[in-house]
């Protein structure tokens, strides 16, 4: 195979096009991290990384928007995973909520170009984006069940805190703030109205 020629795929079989489906999809994440940006995605790029011709892409993802709108389904998906599973076995709502916005901005940082789409304005509500943003306002509703928080408007509180946390790495570098960590758990005990600090050594190691 020559520089530059798209890898030969075996085609798949009557009744596999889900598979390849999904296959577009996964070359389509991988070069989306490799790139590092949703705008040097192009499809002929996602077909040769699928190892198909560009044509065969197409009954797929018609264009760039419905692919876009696809990776960030998948993206909202692995925050919603990601952060379950580290809040798993948590029982102190405080140490969780704070621990689910680490995980939150510490996935951004890993994946820059998934932290841009999913940020750049759709046309429709994502049901992971709203299935994330529903866990939150749960664990902050059992804080304020529990006595540990102050809101009254638990679904504001934590939008406000979402978009908070969601530029609080820009300006860390311009403003004198504390160590990242540090920084996301000041900030969400206060747009929070979480009533006490967390109790030391409840977060997990590591964490600063």
């Amino acid at each position: 195979m020559t520089r530059g020629e798209t890898p030969r795929r075996r085609p798949n079989r009557k009744g596999e096009g889900g598979l390849l489906r999904a296959e577009i999809e996964r070359a389509a994440m991988e070069l989306l991290d490799e790139l590092g940006s949703p705008e040097a995605l192009t499809l002929r790029g996602v077909a040769r990384a699928a190892g198909i011709t560009g044509p065969a892409i197409y009954p797929h993802f018609a264009g760039l928007p419905e692919l876009h709108a696809r990776l960030r389904e998948i993206s909202f998906a692995h925050i919603v995973e990601q952060t379950n599973a580290a809040a798993a076995g948590i029982t102190d709502p405080r140490a969780e909520l704070i621990t689910r916005y680490w995980v939150y901005v510490d996935l951004g940082l890993a994946y820059p170009a998934r932290r841009k789409l999913v940020l750049t304005p759709a046309n429709a509500v994502d049901p992971n984006a709203m299935a994330a943003l529903d866990t939150l306002v749960e664990v902050l509703d059992r804080c304020v069940a529990a006595g540990l928080s102050h809101s009254t408007d638990t679904r504001l509180d934590t939008a406000l805190t979402l978009a908070a946390i969601t530029g609080l790495r820009v300006t860390q570098g311009v403003f004198p703030l504390p160590p990242l960590h540090t920084a996301i758990e000041e900030m969400v005990a206060r747009l929070a109205k979480l009533t006490e600090p967390v109790a030391a050594g409840s977060l997990g190691a590591g964490r600063a």
